[in-house]
């Protein structure tokens, strides 16, 4: 096969990878990585045949313009990268191409067939170890599909330089007077090939995450559901963390939740879970894992020094929504919650125990009066005194004392008896 067969080859296939890639695009607009490869492999197949027709075109066509083209493509390869790690994408990903029309401006490289080998293959290094840097920079989500592509891309850069040191060590005047033109060519087809498969590799190791993800994780709110709550309850257990030796199940339930719904609706209803969710990720989230158990049930699962950073956790909550206003629709709601807590040493919790030791104390704040916390001793619930007695400017008060403090004085009772 010669190169022009090879080149019009390389450029059917990337023809066909865009028309693929932008109808995959056409059926989910919100991956835009899609787009930009699509855009991307358009750019090199038309790249590619520029160069293809070189002898039969305006040279600037197919030197200046080709490889800007080819070299725009790297740019926008590594862009969707990014924006496939959900990143925005950045002005620097056209560094290649302008290496590239710098270059060009400068008459002793442009019109040097061996300094445009240079530095086209130059500029191509820099592109691939850029590709290279975003490929590895997350490193959760180094698989062995983006260690294969780092990899081919590394082939690809001692190709582009063992091109750029033949051309310099050489006289030749065009691709068919070089030593080994065919060097030029095989290399990139390779590489392009092993840069597709393990690409679409990586686009299904996506499919996959994704719908783990969507198994684990409550539609409505967006947080973890039951499932995704139990995962992370076995992570949290199987951690060593010497300073918080237990873990606690904290067991959210909305009050009134049911007058709500029946007074103003379901709409109404789910636009409190959401507000409440939202809320209550702010402060739970960064201590640990907080999900909806189902209905106006909520739980999180952390690990604590003792029952009094537990409890200080859940008042804090607690107080801070029955000081705030939540908004649903057109409707704005005071709501309250009721907290039961239940604790195990790391090493001895069962998910099903602390279940049902985190209800028996929920049930018991609900009998108490709702909007207070209840924590689980033993057989028996120990509710912690309510602070329904303080003025609205004296809950702010504790609000933004310690949290420690404020709890302390609520656990008085818990902590005699």
């Amino acid at each position: 096969m010669d190169i022009l067969t090879g080149l019009v080859v390389w450029a059917a296939q990337a023809t066909t990878l865009s028309l693929l890639l932008f109808v995959w695009w056409m059926r989910d607009r919100s991956q835009m990585f899609k787009l930009s490869w699509s855009f991307a492999f358009a750019l090199l197949a038309g790249g590619l045949l520029l160069v293809g027709l070189r002898g039969q075109i305006a040279t600037f066509l197919s030197v200046e313009i080709a490889n800007t083209m080819l070299l725009a493509s790297i740019g926008l390869l590594i862009g969707g990268m990014q924006q496939f790690d959900g990143k925005r994408l950045d002005p620097y990903i056209a560094i290649p191409a302008l290496i590239w029309v710098g270059g060009m401006l400068l008459p002793f490289i442009r019109e040097d067939f061996s300094a445009r080998v240079i530095l086209y293959n130059v500029a191509a290094s820099i592109g691939f170890a850029m590709f290279i840097a975003i490929v590895l920079h997350i490193r959760s989500g180094r698989t062995w599909a983006r260690r294969l592509l780092a990899g081919v891309l590394g082939i690809h850069i001692a190709s582009s330089l063992t091109n750029a040191a033949m051309a310099a060590l050489s006289v030749a005047t065009s691709f068919s007077t070089m030593p080994s033109p065919a060097f030029v060519l095989l290399p990139g087809a390779f590489c392009f090939v092993a840069a597709v498969l393990t690409g679409a590799q990586m686009m299904t190791e996506r499919s996959e995450e994704r719908l783990k993800a969507l198994a684990s994780t409550d539609p409505l709110t967006g947080i973890l559901n039951r499932r995704g709550l139990i995962d992370e309850f076995q992570a949290r257990c199987s951690s060593v963390v010497p300073e918080k030796p237990l873990v606690a199940l904290l067991h959210f339930d909305i009050d009134n939740f049911k007058q709500i719904n029946d007074r103003y609706g379901h709409q109404a209803g789910d636009g409190v879970l959401v507000a409440f969710s939202r809320l209550a990720s702010i402060s739970l989230t960064p201590r640990g894992a907080f999900g909806r158990m189902g209905g106006e049930e909520f739980a999180s699962v952390l690990r604590v020094a003792d029952m009094v950073e537990a409890a200080s956790i859940a008042e804090g909550l607690r107080m801070t929504l029955a000081l705030q206003t939540l908004s649903a629709g057109e409707h704005r709601f005071g709501v309250t919650v009721s907290v039961g807590i239940a604790l195990k040493p790391a090493a001895e919790a069962d998910l099903d125990h602390l279940l049902s030791a985190a209800d028996r104390a929920l049930y018991a704040a609900k009998a108490a009066g709702r909007n207070c916390t209840a924590v689980e001793q033993g057989n028996a619930a120990t509710i912690i005194p309510s602070a329904a007695m303080l003025t609205r400017h004296e809950m702010a008060l504790e609000i933004h004392a310690s949290e420690q403090v404020a709890t302390l004085r609520r656990l008085s009772a818990v902590a005699t008896s």
